[in-house]
């Protein structure tokens, strides 16, 4: 199921969390299920398993299994109630002009283009808040917190601003992002590896409650491919001054 592997990152009677690598899907393709998805690959582990939400298969980081039942029915239950906290990483094109935005945009099916969504009045209601956390020189890295949990509410909201993430093939340009394309001096080079071949989002911190009101926070750390892009951003910046902290 491909070579870079899911990680259990916590694991409870009720509850186990997964890092997700991007990729995998969260669940399994309706027409091939031998493609890697983390249901199947929890299967094997644990017999019998719950899908509460899902993340894009692009998406890499922390996403939550209930392991019977009623855990099923109160982990679903305060994710259609909005009452889970849910932080994002990602990485746009472009240096965004605010420190923090709310979005409040409706999105439905984008009749035109199956498989996409659209900003439309007739819509759902969707709302997420952005924070900046760096800005590089043509770049910036956000911390991106949805209130409700729309199909691609994100990476929507993020093109109707005019910031798409980095290599979004839906909702941005799709193009990797190369790291001698970030220098002044730019020239191609044929054999260069990209820095981020996919979406440049990570699901980095979960918070909820327990049916006790015992409150559980958890974070999956950026994978390599993203810290790596960060890295370089941070390298090739030039004159960007006042970074702030990049931690969830």
């Amino acid at each position: 199921m491909g070579n870079i592997r899911p990680e259990i990152i916590w694991e409870h009677p009720d509850v186990v969390a997964v890092n997700k690598p991007s990729g995998w899907l969260s669940v399994p393709d309706r027409f091939d299920s031998q493609l890697p998805n983390l249901y199947a690959w929890l299967k094997e582990q644990y017999g019998e398993i719950f899908i509460v939400h899902r993340l894009d298969k692009d998406t890499s980081g922390l996403i939550l299994f209930a392991r019977h039942p009623a855990a099923h029915r109160w982990l679903c239950e305060q994710f259609f109630q909005h009452q889970v906290n849910k932080i994002y990483l990602g990485i746009v094109e472009g240096r965004v002009d605010f420190e923090e935005k709310t979005v409040s945009l409706a999105i439905a099916p984008d009749t035109k283009n199956p498989g996409k969504m659209r900003v439309h009045a007739s819509g759902r209601e969707a709302t997420t808040r952005f924070q900046l956390v760096e800005a590089y020189t043509r770049h910036s890295l956000l911390r991106m917190m949805p209130t409700t949990g729309r199909t691609h509410q994100i990476r929507i909201h993020l093109q109707h601003m005019g910031f798409p993430l980095v290599a979004d093939p839906l909702y941005g340009h799709g193009r990797p992002l190369m790291a001698a394309a970030l220098y002044r001096s730019f020239r191609h080079n044929a054999d260069e590896r990209p820095l981020l071949a996919r979406t440049a989002l990570h699901a980095a911190v979960l918070e909820w409650k327990f049916p006790d009101g015992q409150l559980q926070r958890l974070e999956a750390p950026l994978p390599k491919d993203m810290k790596a892009a960060i890295y370089q951003l941070r390298k090739t910046s030039f004159g960007i001054s006042g970074h702030k902290k990049a931690a969830p």
